[in-house]
């Protein structure tokens, strides 16, 4: 396939907005939007119009009576509910991690992530996909050795304190698992527990947040995902959500009662996965209550279009304050 050279111009911020203009967007207050547009760029501004444009007419025109400040309310709601998420996902990532380290240290010794043996390997791992049922997740492999070069890696030349200090004192050159814990990313520590073989502590673990081994690693791959898109500060509203949380069908596990009409793949299965699981591990955040008020201060957006079922606010989930 043949590429195109491209051309297009760069434009001025008043450039800019005459060019929305034309596009049909009104600007009710052209000076507030140009402030807008020196702080925010047109390219971003672009990502969150798409909602709002006539896709009948195919001459990229906007919806007609659609404002600037609808659009920038969109991008600022985007960015509210953004940083709720990150603190939130923050308080699960500390909570699986310390639940991970206290519960394999306790039973193994501190450097028990160092035994291959604790991780299914890769021939195990075939065995289990060849055995895999159509419907079941094909989990994500994890290189053991691979892991540790990157742990080696870290304490060459440590930027932490303590990892520092460790070295200076302490072998072996690996650090204890509360130690490693503090510098693997997310990601990381969905594959490192999925791929730990099967046992009491592993069970133990995902028990101890209500869930079931599936679902616990399900939703730990798709925090792991919507934390790296708020960190890179990618467009969350009116996204598709890949690696969508399975939701228990169980009925003896479910917590939300429209469950069978929550779309896996949107923001809203996301937030009620956050909250299920935050709930358990830190009974004092304000999620719940700082995402109702988020809510109620943008009534405008779209909440059907982010999977928001008829009777959301009707759930145990958002309905009920904690005691």
């Amino acid at each position: 396939m043949d590429k195109i050279f491209f051309t297009q111009p760069s434009l001025t911020i008043t450039q800019q907005l005459t060019l929305l203009q034309e596009k049909g967007l009104i600007i009710d207050d052209v000076a507030s939007a140009e402030h807008w547009l020196s702080h925010n760029s047109y390219f971003r501004f672009k990502h969150y119009s798409y909602s709002f444009k006539d896709y009948k007419n195919g001459n990229g025109n906007y919806v007609p009576e659609t404002r600037f400040e609808v659009i920038r309310d969109l991008y600022l709601f985007d960015r509210k509910i953004k940083m709720l998420i990150f603190e939130a996902l923050e308080n699960i990532e500390i909570a699986v991690k310390t639940r991970l380290t206290n519960t394999m240290a306790t039973a193994y010794g501190p450097h028990w992530y160092i035994d291959a043996a604790h991780f299914i390997s890769e021939q195990e791992r075939r065995q289990i996909i060849r055995n895999a049922k159509k419907d079941e997740d094909i989990f994500i492999a994890f290189d053991h050795a691979a892991f540790l070069n990157d742990i080696e890696g870290h304490m060459k030349d440590p930027d932490e304190l303590f990892l520092k200090y460790y070295k200076d004192i302490y072998d072996p050159l690996f650090p204890p698992s509360w130690m490693m814990v503090e510098i693997i990313t997310f990601g990381t520590l969905s594959i490192l527990f999925e791929n730990l073989k099967p046992s009491t502590e592993k069970t133990a673990i995902h028990d101890h947040f209500g869930l079931t081994k599936k679902h616990f690693v399900s939703w730990l791959h798709c925090f792991s995902f919507i934390r790296n898109r708020c960190a890179h500060h990618a467009r969350l509203v009116y996204a598709k959500i890949n690696f969508a949380p399975a939701l228990p069908q169980r009925q003896s596990r479910k917590f939300l009662n429209e469950a069978d009409d929550v779309d896996h793949a949107t923001l809203y299965a996301v937030l009620c996965c956050i909250q299920h699981m935050i709930s358990t591990c830190n009974n004092s955040s304000s999620f719940k209550e700082n995402l109702l008020a988020l809510i109620d201060t943008y009534p405008a957006i779209n909440y059907a279009r982010l999977g928001f079922t008829n009777h959301w606010r009707e759930e145990p989930l958002w309905s009920m304050m904690a005691p």
